[in-house]
């Protein structure tokens, strides 16, 4: 059963000043069959028709069925949560449209030719981005994504010394509005600028006897990629463009 179908049905026809039998003209489908949908009478609906209602309602088919659609229309910012079903937890699928633009999407700029080496840097920075990814809020999360859309970027790496964390040639999701070097999360991977190069590392903070900072790689050769060791002043001389939010690795 679907949590929230009949409901959003309800909203639908009020919201489109229309109801079965004149619904049932546009979209092809019987009008007894809408009539026992939105009475709440069919459980399951079978897929086509729930296709053909959240196409023409211009929403996906999970939101049609397991989502609040009036309240995500009044709170954009809501997030569509996972539903129980028969006892266990049933997740709406994820849809990938890269055509479609849907209502509640964000853009986040992608640099294409933008590559942070995970070694010693290459040099490359960012201007105008090649394009925009348009993406569901909500699959941000299940990518473990916490940072505000609107702080978001997306560039690309470069070689092994982040592996396994990070793929040469691998998207990633960077937040540009955590680079205060005061603010730095130790234990974070971060992607700066240094000597005229781009670069990611894992930084780590020490204040015992002083402040040490410590550029690390994830790669376990440390003979072949070492850690680096800064200090506090130096730290400060860093540009930092944002904190890695999420990588998608590419093996």
């Amino acid at each position: 059963m679907y949590p929230f179908l009949k409901k959003n049905i309800e909203y639908l026809f009020e919201k489109h000043k229309t109801n079965p039998n004149r619904l049932s003209k546009e979209i092809q489908i019987p009008q007894a069959t809408l009539f026992r949908v939105a009475s709440g009478l069919t459980k399951e609906p079978r897929r086509e028709v729930l296709d053909a209602i959240s196409t023409w309602a211009g929403i996906s088919v999970a939101v049609l069925t397991d989502a609040n659609l009036e309240l995500i229309e009044q709170k954009p910012e809501v997030q569509v949560e996972a539903s129980e079903k028969k006892g266990d937890i049933y997740i709406s699928p994820i849809e990938f449209r890269s055509t479609e633009e849907k209502k509640f999407n964000v853009r986040i700029p992608v640099y294409r030719d933008v590559k942070a080496s995970c070694g010693s840097g290459i040099e490359n920075f960012l201007e105008d981005p090649s394009e925009y990814l348009n993406i569901d809020p909500s699959l941000l999360k299940i990518l473990g994504i916490q940072a505000k859309p609107e702080n978001l970027c997306v560039i690309y790496s470069d070689e092994y010394s982040m592996w396994p964390t990070v793929a040469p040639d691998s998207p990633l999701f960077i937040d540009v509005a955590d680079k205060d070097p005061s603010m730095l999360k130790s234990g974070s991977v971060y992607v700066f600028k240094h000597n005229y190069e781009l670069r990611m590392k894992r930084i780590f903070i020490s204040y015992a006897g002083g402040t040490t900072v410590r550029l690390a790689s994830d790669n376990p050769d440390k003979i072949r990629y070492p850690d680096e060791f800064i200090t506090n002043e130096q730290l400060n001389e860093i540009d930092f463009i944002g904190r890695l939010e999420s990588a998608l690795v590419k093996p």
